[in-house]
């Protein structure tokens, strides 16, 4: 007798709706092989038992390490087997279904002439302009792209930063913009923004991919959100915290460590912002992440006013402000979304359903997006405290929460033009401080007296033997 024929057999131990349950699960062999492949194992295991009820008492399905159907234990007979509790098993059943529903969006996102692969080309394409219809598309796929997408963000982010120095440095003299100018613009935008879509793709992945990244990160000893938070954007910050947020507990001590080497602000800023999301996002993180921020915040304060390290404990101290007032600065981003919902359909004709007549009439999940879409650059002190704010609410949204749907895109961000670009990059270059040239000290004269004290004359003392 096969063990498909012995399972089906041994249906009779179990009640009328449990029997319906897992014939579904043996109707669904793609779905048992979801759950068998993202639950934790021992490397020895070749059956595993699914609760169909409690976890201890049963009963069971058991299933081998492939997939294959075995036998049926009915309740209160005992086992030795790795086990897959009931409530697991539905919330990894509830994810199948999640991604079947996106792969038919996805399949109704495709146009004629477009094949699955090359939705992931929209990342590339649509710059800010990528339509949270698009994203849901795109992360119908994620299972196929593994770590993929971060270790792409990471190549890319590297031409990004080169090219934007030196666009940023002759920005300010571009008056009349030419062909080739409005090419390398529209570069420059397409792959900033890429950087900030693989970001969120990074953070959605599923479990085993991040674990991938995070190695990835602890081979660079650095925070595996940097990348990100470098393109300066509100936005870029807020998507590099949240992923942050995604990885969870395991990257704590790659930000520790970030932090506390950080050598700019920026960077300060990358590994506070993940450690506070981590903490806002998960709970039982909180008490650890706050005494490395508090630590941190310490340190800096006992250094001398002049340190130039002093920017880390300084941000750190904003960071816990925001989290011990969490609630109320999430009061204050939704504010600040539903005002900049109504200021972005002002333009639109009377009666458009993306025209607000106040603040309050705007959506929750419209005005979420309002914030955590927003590219004010974060030198800004406005826009930084903004992101600070914002950090409660980027820390527990849901990826598809940093698109607008379609239907906004068009209606309040319109096409995208060089002058966009353009006038970003002139921003940055004014935000930036300018470097100064280092000049040589002037030394003393060939006739004066030696600073040593001697004296002497310059020419009879130390200079003795210089040329003048």
């Amino acid at each position: 007798m096969s063990h498909a024929h012995h399972f089906l057999e041994r249906l009779d131990r179990v009640t009328r709706a449990q029997t319906e349950f897992a014939l579904g699960l043996y109707r669904d062999p793609d779905a048992v092989r979801f759950v068998l492949d993202r639950v934790r194992l021992p490397p020895t295991a070749d059956r595993v038992a699914l609760a169909l009820d409690d976890a201890r008492e049963g009963p069971f399905v058991v299933v081998t390490n492939t997939g294959r159907f075995v036998t049926c234990l009915g309740r209160g007979m005992r086992h030795e087997l790795p086990t897959v509790p009931r409530d697991q098993l539905d919330a990894l059943l509830a994810k199948v279904a999640e991604k079947r529903v996106l792969r038919e969006l996805a399949q109704r996102e495709l146009r004629n002439d477009e094949e699955e692969g090359e939705l992931f080309q929209r990342i590339f394409s649509r710059g800010r302009r990528l339509a949270r219809e698009d994203f849901r598309a795109i992360s119908a796929f994620e299972a196929m792209f593994g770590s993929t997408p971060h270790i792409l963000m990471l190549e890319v982010v590297v031409d990004v930063v080169k090219m934007r120095e030196a666009m940023t440095r002759g920005a300010h003299r571009i008056t009349r913009i030419k062909a080739p100018t409005a090419k390398a613009l529209e570069r420059q935008d397409r792959l900033t923004w890429g950087i900030g879509h693989l970001m969120v793709l990074s953070g959605a992945g599923e479990r085993r991919d991040r674990d991938e990244i995070l190695d990835l990160a602890s081979s660079h000893k650095g925070s595996p959100t940097l990348a990100c938070s470098v393109q300066e954007g509100l936005t870029f910050c807020l998507r590099a915290a949240w992923a942050a947020a995604r990885f969870g507990k395991p990257t704590i001590p790659a930000y520790k460590h970030a932090l506390g080497e950080a050598r700019d602000w920026l960077q300060a800023l990358d590994a506070a912002m993940g450690l506070g999301a981590i903490g806002l996002r998960h709970a039982g993180t909180l008490p650890d992440v706050k005494r490395i921020l508090q630590a941190q915040a310490a340190r800096d304060a006992a250094e001398s006013p002049e340190s130039s390290t002093g920017f880390r404990g300084r941000i750190a101290e904003e960071v816990i402000k925001t989290i011990e007032l969490a609630e109320e600065r999430a009061e204050v981003t939704h504010k600040i979304g539903c005002e900049l919902c109504t200021f972005q359909g002002q333009h639109l004709p009377e009666g458009h359903p993306l025209r607000f007549a106040t603040p309050e009439s705007v959506p929750p999940e419209l005005a979420r997006t309002a914030v955590l879409a927003f590219d004010g650059d974060v030198r800004s002190a406005s826009f930084l405290n903004l992101a600070l704010a914002a950090l409660p609410v980027a820390a527990r949204a849901r990826a598809e929460d940093f698109y607008f749907p379609r239907e906004a895109v068009r209606a309040w961000l319109g096409e995208w033009t060089p002058e966009e670009t353009l006038e970003r990059l002139k921003g940055l270059a004014e935000a930036t401080p300018k470097k100064e040239p280092m000049r040589a000290e002037k030394g003393p004269g060939r006739n004066e007296q030696c600073p040593c004290g001697s004296g002497r004359k310059w020419k009879k003392c130390h200079g003795a033997g210089r040329a003048p």
